[in-house]
């Protein structure tokens, strides 16, 4: 990316909106140090993270870095041998080390949502050990605390005593020996000194260590207190080596850590960069890029988000740009009127490429865009005193040099080309310099007003015509790029509403050629039904949604209408089975006699199993017929197909039903009627509902055509003869194991057995437990207890037989 190329693309611009977005100077670096990369994977991993920020930011939570002081004086400073870092500068490094943490604490339960931003939060160092060690030795205000070391304490407890004798003996002597005058203690020289009159000065004896400014008065330190300020200030350089102990003993410290210190201040930028990068893309509207591996260029609703910025301030909006490039067609030729944003179309998809490629989101709804090796960039005029090279001179080179460069990889922007000279030979050199282009098999997108590069484009294969819209009636530019027909320049009608005089607009249009008014009529016509067209596919967009809407109404009225009869038809039974019951108490209270008790009992419960047997079926028969009844008022329900024969319906075939969106298991016929079973529920349809025989899956069908021999299907169902010592129940539900079970503790009990054994397996415990409940109550039964783990433990359970 040349740097000719980011001027006039304005991309140091871009870069400028996301330093304002960054919270950090770090971040602000990391926004600095994007470059237009071709590495697809790097670029991608980016993206993703930019993703996850957004992410992040959607969930109303942010993160910024705004407490963090730059790390990179201090980092610097420890590098040299010998450093010693100011107690600010150590408590910059605390900030750092404390920003560490508080991320990764931030991030500490983000794995599964946001797994890229917690990858690099958690590579960040632990620094609670050395955060402890600052904290402990220098306080907010930069001094050096007494907790710092047991040396620093005990020298500043000897430089109060020492101080306070000074000071005490100092004030004696000012009461004993002084004659008016001052009467206080202070400090000349660091050493505590008394004030004395000039007349006075040979009342006290001791050295003098300046005057006031008017030398009247003479700053005298008696000899009773030589000494002890000698030791004063030998205390206070004890301290002051102490302290610079310290300081070089957390730099090294500082220094052996250094690397983390350095990944962590590089993290923190990253991920400031990245957050940076989120806000700019929710605040534009920008999305993440594809690559495409095919060089297809696709811009949907795309914005120069320079200008956007600068019109939102304005309080006005930019009119978004859409184009599609890659395969056959890569060359685009965009006419127009002047300031009808053919330069914006071209300055749009160079920084949307720049963008994509230094890893900032797209300002567009979606871009699709390859991978540049360069883009280059001829837009404006480069003309030069100087250098001797006229406006033409100047496009010249730059177009030579860009061929030179460019590739079948490379984008190619030219902004009015052929210009600078006479417009036929102008048309010309543009005509060729694309041939050249187009013959490289670049994506090139060139802006003209020659009518010859419009025939060009209309008439040569892999090159599309495009057109900047000009409103006729308002006489103004409407900024809408429309892809396919050519534009006007419409010259005369913006030279009108500037306000040039009627009879020259007039005279004007009488000299154009037939030729060129055809040429405009044409271009009109083309572009009142590229409008018609867009009028009738939006209006048809509105009805298609509209439809939408329609069938999503009333598929969740047909869906409520169908929930709220089941809820009903279950009401009533429940209805139906608490009275039973309650019926069914009432008569066994009703007998007295232990045995007819017991056996009214037993036979009370067969009989209402049955009766909510039947109950159960004619619900789940109600239910099939609503939602076939529902299904017919919906229009849904097609001409009745070909019966199924019977000699197919064996037990166990998945069978299609009339009303069910899932295969069913096909019981047995009974009639006209069929018993099927759909997941827990049990129930007859009619014969006719079935409509088909659900095939197996391929794999299933090519393992059946494989083995040898005819196929057989089992069902097995635990049924025992009269008199057997154990029942095998295995892979049957609830009801249907207590149904057999009943039975057969029946037969037992005729055949005089005092124990049977019941086998049901562990599977998951259910049909364990539902056999427990009703052994439980059983009047037949005695006890029951699982079987002796050598001969099956949990999986059988031994039911003792009342004698």
């Amino acid at each position: 990316m040349s740097r000719s190329a980011q001027e006039v693309l304005e991309f140091d611009q871009l870069r400028e909106l996301l330093r304002l977005r960054t919270t950090c100077a770090p971040g602000k670096r990391a926004i600095e140090a994007l470059q237009f990369s071709h590495d697809r994977a790097a670029l991608e991993s980016a993206f993703a993270a930019i993703r996850e920020a957004r992410e992040w930011l959607r969930g109303g939570s942010d993160l910024g870095f705004g407490g963090l002081a730059d790390p990179e004086s201090w980092l610097a400073k420890l590098e040299g041998p010998g450093a010693v870092l100011e107690p600010e500068e150590l408590l910059q490094a605390a900030s750092l080390m404390e920003t560490a943490g508080w991320v990764r604490q931030e991030f500490r339960e983000q794995a599964v949502k946001f797994p890229l931003l917690t990858a690099r939060a958690n590579s960040l160092s632990d620094f609670r050990d050395a955060l402890a060690a600052i904290r402990r030795c220098i306080l907010p205000n930069k001094e050096i605390s007494d907790d710092a070391s047991p040396a620093l304490r005990r020298i500043r407890a000897s430089i109060l005593q020492t101080r306070d004798s000074i000071q005490k003996t100092l004030r004696q002597i000012l009461r004993e020996r002084t004659t008016g005058g001052e009467d206080y203690v202070t400090l000349r020289n660091d050493r505590f000194v008394i004030p004395v009159r000039s007349e006075n000065r040979r009342s006290v004896q001791g050295v003098v260590h300046g005057s006031s400014g008017t030398g009247m008065t003479v700053f005298l330190e008696p000899f009773e207190t030589v000494e002890t300020n000698n030791q004063l200030v030998q205390l206070s350089q004890d301290e002051a080596a102490e302290i610079l102990r310290i300081l070089r003993e957390l730099t090294e410290r500082l220094q052996a850590m250094r690397g983390p210190l350095a990944a962590a201040a590089g993290t923190i930028a990253e991920l400031d960069g990245l957050f940076a990068r989120g806000r700019f893309a929710r605040d534009f509207d920008a999305a993440s890029p594809e690559f495409s591996e095919a060089g297809d260029l696709r811009l949907q609703d795309a914005r120069h988000p320079v200008l956007e910025d600068k019109l939102k301030r304005q309080n006005r909006a930019v009119v978004p740009m859409t184009l599609e490039l890659g395969g056959a067609e890569k060359v685009l030729v965009i006419s127009g009127p002047n300031t009808g944003g053919k330069t914006v179309a071209l300055k749009t998809t160079g920084l949307a490429a720049l963008s994509a490629q230094c890893g900032i989101p797209v300002a567009a709804q979606q871009a699709v865009l390859p991978l540049f090796d360069h883009v280059l960039v001829d837009i404006g005029d480069a003309q030069s005193i100087a250098a001797d090279l006229s406006t033409f001179s100047a496009h010249v080179l730059n177009l030579k040099s860009m061929l030179e460069l460019a590739t079948s990889q490379s984008l190619v922007l030219a902004d009015e080309m052929g210009t600078g000279t006479a417009p036929e030979e102008g048309a010309a050199l543009a005509v060729a310099l694309l041939d050249e282009f187009r013959a490289k098999n670049c994506i090139v997108l060139a802006t003209t007003h020659h009518d010859r590069l419009k025939t060009y484009a209309s008439t040569t294969p892999g090159v599309v015509n495009a057109a900047v819209e000009f409103d006729d009636v308002n006489l103004r530019p409407t900024y809408r790029l429309m892809v396919g027909v050519p534009g006007g320049s419409s010259g005369i009608a913006i030279a009108q509403r500037l306000g040039l005089a009627h009879g020259i607009i007039e005279r004007a249009r009488l000299l154009l050629t037939p030729e060129s008014r055809e040429a405009a009529d044409l271009i009109a016509y083309l572009h009142r039904s590229r409008d018609e067209l867009d009028r009738m596919q939006r209006q048809m967009s509105a009805e298609r949604h509209a439809l939408d809407e329609e069938r999503k109404k009333l598929r969740t009225e047909w869906v409520d209408r169908q929930q709220k009869r089941i809820r009903e038809l279950e009401a009533q039974f429940a209805e139906m089975q608490k009275r039973f019951d309650e019926n069914m108490s009432r008569v066994i209270e009703a007998v007295k006699e232990r045995e007819l008790r017991a056996s009214l009992e037993k036979t009370t419960r067969r009989k209402g199993q049955e009766v909510r047997s039947e109950a159960r079926e004619e619900l789940n028969a109600a239910v099939v017929q609503t939602i076939a009844d529902s299904q017919a008022d919906l229009g849904t329900t097609s001409s009745s197909p070909e019966a199924i024969r019977a000699e197919v319906l064996q037990p166990g075939t998945r069978i299609r039903v009339r009303g069910f969106t899932k295969p069913v298991i096909f019981r047995r016929l009974d009639g006209s009627s069929a018993e099927i079973e759909a997941g827990p529920l049990r129930m007859k349809v009619a014969r006719d509902e079935i409509v088909a025989i659900d095939q197996p899956s391929a794999g299933a069908a090519q393992n059946l055509a494989s083995s040898p021999g005819p196929s057989v299907t089992v069902n097995s169902r635990g049924t025992e003869s009269v008199g057997s010592e154990e029942i095998n129940v295995i892979g049957l539900r609830v009801e249907q194991a207590v149904e057999l079970v009943d039975k057969f503790l029946d037969n037992a009990a005729l055949a005089h057995r005092p124990a049977v054994r019941i086998i049901h397996g562990h599977g998951t415990g259910a049909l364990r437990r539902g056999l427990a409940e009703f052994l439980k109550s059983h009047p037949l039964v005695a006890r029951s207890s699982a079987e002796h783990p050598d001969r099956g433990g949990n999986a059988i359970t031994v039911v003792e037989l009342r004698s």
